[in-house]
C-alpha cells in the first residue's frame, strides 16, 4: 500500500469525520417529509359561536364529559363526527384531538351543517369554558366555515 503524504492525512482527518456525520444526518432525515400545514381557504362563508350540548352526560366508555371539558383550553382544536341514533339521525358529536367526546352539537345546528355545508372545510376551536366550582362546566365553540 502506498504511503500517504502529510497533506493527504490532514485532508482525511478533516473531511472523513465530516462525511460520516453528513451521512448519518442524511440517513436520519431521508424519510421525514417536511410537514406543511394545508392552507385554509381564505373565503369565509360563516363564522359564529355555539355551545356544546350534553356535557353533563357520561360517555359510553365510562369517561366523564365534565372532566374532559374541564381539561379543555381556549384555542384547542375540535373535531366533529357523525354519531347518529334512532332518535337523532343527524347527531354530530364534538370530540377533542385525543378522540374524547365532549358532547354534541344542538340538533338544529347539526341538521343545518349537514344540509347547507356538507363538504365545506371548517375550523372549529374551543372559544371558552364556562362554569366550574358548584356549577357544571360548559364549552363554547368558535366555528368558521369556508367556501
Amino acid at each position: 500500500m502506498k504511503k500517504l503524504k502529510p497533506w493527504q492525512i490532514v485532508l482525511l482527518v478533516i473531511f472523513y469525520p465530516v462525511g460520516i456525520i453528513y451521512l448519518i444526518v442524511w440517513l436520519c432525515n431521508r424519510d421525514k417529509k417536511t410537514a406543511v400545514p394545508p392552507a385554509m381557504p381564505s373565503v369565509v362563508l360563516r363564522e359564529f359561536n355555539t355551545k356544546v350540548v350534553g356535557v353533563t352526560f357520561g360517555n359510553s366508555d365510562g369517561t366523564s364529559r365534565q372532566d374532559i371539558v374541564k381539561a379543555c383550553k381556549p384555542g384547542d382544536d375540535i373535531i366533529f363526527k357523525p354519531v347518529p341514533t334512532a332518535e337523532y339521525p343527524d347527531a354530530v358529536g364534538v370530540f377533542n384531538k385525543r378522540g374524547q367526546q365532549l358532547g354534541h352539537l344542538g340538533a338544529d345546528l347539526a341538521a343545518e351543517l349537514k344540509s347547507k355545508y356538507p363538504n365545506n372545510p371548517m375550523s372549529v376551536t374551543v372559544n371558552n369554558i364556562t362554569g366550574g366550582g358548584d356549577k357544571n362546566y360548559g364549552c363554547n365553540l368558535h366555528i368558521t366555515i369556508y367556501q
